[in-house]
């Protein structure tokens, strides 16, 4: 079931547009129009995103946590503003919640074209299984135009959780830059690894000390398809199985004690890393996608609840 509800509605919500809500069995979604980005994941009424409780929600600036959508750049690698402008523009509906889902499209107009001279159509279908508790994700790019564009974006997916007791596995043998320590190129040798070893690692290898370590890193040519695990550290306890496709790298966030926190980042909560992971499908630097003219990418990723 698929309902538009509008910004200041009779349930009082507040924020920057429309949004849909999206049920299936006992899962359920909020996606504002605002950045097709999804704000809220619940199955049997527990929640499985995090949002900041500081978030903006005005449409002055994108949201903090949930999955916004970063296209046609990752995170500050290029021109653009942080991420692209993907996540603060607004998107249109285009399908209902059928067997495909929801169908969110995005295409060229004259304010993108004034950050990004390219003819192009974005599709973002959104789709819950019949149960609710598997969540498929897919992006499409399409260059409408003759010539060839490049890309890079990430679904920067905010997984709610004790990230202080959480493993996560499948990146184990992988390279990846490190961001909390000038960007240097490691390799990730343990298979399953938590947010404090992990962060503390890189603060020692930055010369810092442990409280300004944190979780920043882009692992390289993770491969497509991805198959990852998030877990209860102290039981096993599986919580999450991710599946990402398309996507060659993965990012791996966690602001820990040394980034995000105090009057710098008004809309990050202080004590947000205790709750949060962001584990996402991402188009770094250095596999940017040359997309010819008139041609299609498609990624995504699917989120199995456990």
């Amino acid at each position: 079931m698929v309902t538009i509800r509008k910004a200041k509605g009779e349930d009082g919500d507040v924020g920057p547009s429309d949004y849909i809500l999206y049920k299936s069995g006992g899962g359920s979604l909020k996606i504002y129009l605002f950045g097709a980005h999804i704000t809220s994941y619940k199955v049997n009424g527990v929640e499985k995103t995090w949002m900041s409780t500081l978030s903006c929600l005005d449409g002055a600036k994108p949201m903090r946590g949930g999955v916004p959508i970063a296209f046609p750049q990752f995170a500050d690698e290029g021109p653009l503003a942080l991420h692209g402008f993907a996540r603060e523009s607004i998107w249109k509906v285009e399908g209902g919640a059928g067997e495909e889902g929801v169908v969110f499209v995005l295409e060229d107009d004259e304010k993108t074209r004034k950050l990004w001279q390219h003819s192009f159509r974005l599709e973002y279908r959104v789709k819950l299984n019949e149960e609710g508790d598997e969540l498929d994700l897919s992006l499409k790019v399409v260059n409408k135009g003759s010539s060839p564009f490049t890309f890079g974006g990430c679904l920067h997916t905010y997984f709610a959780m004790d990230a202080m007791d959480t493993k996560i596995s499948g990146l184990g043998g992988c390279e990846f830059i490190d961001k909390c320590d000038s960007r240097s190129v490691k390799k990730q040798d343990d298979e399953k690894i938590t947010i404090p070893e992990e962060a503390h690692r890189s603060a020692k290898d930055a010369g810092k000390q442990e409280e300004m370590g944190f979780v920043d890193r882009v692992y390289l040519n993770t491969g497509s398809p991805k198959e990852f695990e998030i877990s209860v550290a102290s039981s096993g306890a599986p919580i999450f199985k991710v599946l990402h496709n398309g996507f060659p790298d993965t990012t791996l966030y966690n602001p820990y004690t040394g980034d995000k926190q105090g009057p710098g980042f008004p809309d990050f909560d202080d004590e947000g890393y205790k709750k949060i992971i962001c584990l996402e499908p991402t188009i770094g630097e250095a596999n940017r996608v040359v997309l010819e003219g008139g041609g299609e990418w498609e990624g995504g990723q699917r989120v199995k609840v456990m």
